[in-house]
């Protein structure tokens, strides 16, 4: 990912990154910018969640689903290869 990494706790919280993301699509240009690329980097995030999750030092279960695993994942799409 390339902002920081925010906790998301919470839907709404959730909801606000995916405002935030829509709201700075004009300043920030996203390497996946098709809905195809988006879900096939979204897709491969999430397949190497758990690496990136033990590389950075958080604790996070991948396998859990979370507000938070959701929340790094759409991030991560925006940019992902």
């Amino acid at each position: 990912m390339t902002s920081p990494r925010r906790t998301v706790r919470t839907r709404e919280a959730f909801i606000s990154v995916l405002f935030e993301l829509l709201d700075n699509n004009d300043a920030v240009e996203w390497e996946n910018d098709t809905a195809y690329t988006f879900l096939q980097a979204l897709a491969a995030w999430l397949h190497g969640a758990e690496g990136f999750y033990k590389n950075t030092g958080v604790p996070m279960d991948s396998e859990q689903a979370s507000w938070q695993l959701f929340a790094d994942a759409i991030q991560a799409a925006t940019t992902y290869e």
